[in-house]
């Protein structure tokens, strides 16, 4: 493994750095933004929360929403009242033509079965993507996530056609670090004893709004300080780990204390 491992703290700083000294301008649907072509981030999945104070994230959207995913979710009753931003993405005010909570929840029995059967496999994967999308408000960014067991350690390898670092990334690196815990523990309950291991987040287009550039320019420039140490996620089957997320995303603590 030649790229460093780092908490997510550290590798949102790093993915902000390299847009911001090596992107290039692109305007996809008109919208002004500096993109970095191909980045891949390597994230210990037992720091998976950002704590740098000057991003003011949504701590009790962050955990509603990997509750809402990992539930197999696709309603936006489940998640608007949480961020009512996302109204805006649903065709129908009903339901996320792009959730990710459904294509999961069909095909993760697929994954544990496949590891359970053969841990070394190289075939424990999902899709997200649909061949030939309708048009929608919610064109899905993930595209599939693929999950290898080496050394006991479960890993997570995600592949986004398209990452907004500033809105996007902080709570899509929690996302799959959550479902990566969820699959240790569904694999510790049919007797394959792991850990969580490390995310391996790849995106073709990592990319900030004009909008966002200066404050993370300001942000990169200070260091990214202050940035309080996280607590490392603790072990939990999945049931334990779900009712964490439903009491977090009413909690609303700082992510540093979350757990």
């Amino acid at each position: 493994m030649n790229q460093e491992v780092r908490s997510a703290n550290q590798a949102w700083l790093h993915a902000l750095s390299l847009v911001l000294a090596h992107g290039e301008r692109s305007s996809p649907r008109g919208s002004l933004t500096i993109e970095y072509p191909h980045l891949t981030s390597l994230i210990d999945m037992h720091h998976p929360v950002i704590t740098v104070a000057d991003r003011k994230l949504n701590y009790r959207f962050m955990a509603a929403e990997a509750y809402w995913i990992l539930s197999g979710d696709d309603s936006v009753a489940g998640v608007v009242p949480y961020n009512s931003q996302l109204l805006k993405f649903s065709d129908d005010g009903i339901n996320f033509a792009g959730a990710y909570g459904p294509h999961i929840a069909a095909q993760l029995d697929y994954v544990v079965n496949t590891l359970v059967l053969d841990p070394d496999s190289r075939q424990a994967g999902l899709t997200i993507w649909q061949p030939n999308p309708p048009r929608s408000k919610d064109i899905p960014c993930t595209v599939a996530l693929w999950f290898q067991l080496r050394n006991k350690k479960l890993n997570v390898h995600a592949f986004m056609r398209s990452n907004d670092l500033w809105l996007g990334y902080p709570y899509d690196v929690f996302n799959f670090s959550m479902l990566g815990h969820l699959l240790v523990g569904l694999l510790n309950e049919r007797g394959i004893g792991c850990s969580a291991g490390v995310l391996f987040h790849t995106t073709v287009s990592a990319h900030l709004y004009a909008e966002h550039e200066q404050t993370a320019a300001a942000i990169i420039h200070k260091g990214g300080l202050p940035v309080p140490p996280t607590r490392p996620v603790p072990v939990l089957d999945p049931s334990d780990l779900m009712s964490r997320l439903a009491v977090l995303r009413e909690k609303g603590n700082e992510g540093q204390r979350w757990w």
